[in-house]
């Protein structure tokens, strides 16, 4: 799949000028997005390769092919898993003393269809700058009270203020951004075609990124949906559909997951299709989520058919080591 991407990049544009009608050679690439990021989606776990610098490697390349950097999106990753549904990890929520409706609906849509993709791309970028202006703008992302917010601040300054670990991100950045710049200089006057392969590209990565969370419990961080694919598409996408199995049981690899959902009597709450398109009706209000007694004693939305147990294997990006 990296060869294939990077073939789109700089590949298609050479063999435009044989024939146009080759850059259709560009659609299996971007409908391949989401199996590719499920594959680098490994490499954040370690289970891309048991050796662990081919696995950081891997991870790495793979990050740049898709505009970002792996220090950066395995972060932002694991901190999910550990603070699943923290105040600044649940963009479909909104709280309407303090949001409007049409403002949350508006920002949420936003990051639905791009936003997610952009942040990835911009993130690395902002590691270029000092490190004190590093430190302030993690304050302000990382801002609040709340103690999972507080707990994912520190981790971050552990994380983007290492030099070793900034000093990669700033690489791997300017790699990223260098491959894009030529792959525009590379289209040409075709480059319409390399902006809509990339607005296809964050489209398919925003969208079924927090597919799995959508209108879910906040104050349950073990918790995540089960979503049903064909099971072509399930074997391409490594799995990750299984997403309750996923956060259950992080450190399995993708191959194990099905049976971990056959043996914990598990099943998919929904199909994967339905579930993405439902995101489209907008963001749910704090007080309008569904809900109903769960694990526990504790409560949670969607919840039938759900035998989450609390994430295990799920270490920050400080103490996985690379």
């Amino acid at each position: 799949m990296a060869v294939a991407t990077l073939g789109a990049l700089l590949g298609v544009p050479l063999l435009l000028r044989i024939d146009v009608h080759l850059a259709g050679l560009l659609l299996p690439v971007g409908l391949l997005t989401n199996a590719f990021w499920a594959l680098h989606h490994e490499a954040i776990h370690g289970s891309f390769h048991p050796d662990r610098r081919i696995n950081l490697l891997a991870g790495r390349l793979m990050a740049i092919l898709l505009g970002s950097s792996f220090q950066v999106l395995r972060f932002a990753h694991l901190m999910h898993h550990r603070f699943n549904r923290n105040p600044g990890d649940r963009p479909d929520v909104y709280d309407p003393p303090l949001t409007s409706k049409a403002t949350a609906r508006l920002g949420f849509l936003g990051n639905l269809v791009i936003g997610l993709y952009l942040s990835e791309l911009v993130s690395p970028l902002l590691c270029l700058l000092p490190r004190p202006a590093i430190r302030r703008i993690l304050g302000r992302i990382y801002r609040g009270d709340d103690p999972s917010v507080t707990e994912i601040r520190k981790a971050a300054h552990r994380m983007f203020l290492n030099p070793t670990q900034l000093r990669r991100i700033r690489i791997d950045a300017l790699l990223a951004q260098s491959l894009l710049a030529t792959a525009f200089v590379a289209f040409g006057a075709y480059w319409p075609l390399l902006l809509a392969f990339l607005f296809a590209r964050g489209l398919l990565i925003s969208v079924f990124d927090n597919v799995y969370h959508f209108a879910t419990p906040i104050d349950r961080p073990d918790y995540a949906r089960n979503l049903a694919l064909p099971q072509p598409l399930q074997t391409l996408f490594l799995n990750i559909n299984l997403h309750r199995v996923h956060h259950g049981r992080p450190s399995l690899p993708w191959w194990a997951l099905p049976a971990q959902l056959r043996a914990s009597g598990d099943r998919c709450d929904a199909p994967m299709l339905s579930a993405a398109l439902a995101q489209f009706k907008g963001p749910v209000a704090l007080d309008e989520i569904t809900v109903m007694p769960g694990p526990r004693g504790r409560m949670s939305a969607f919840a039938d058919g759900g035998r989450a147990s609390r994430a295990e294997g799920t270490r920050s990006p400080d103490q996985v080591r690379g």
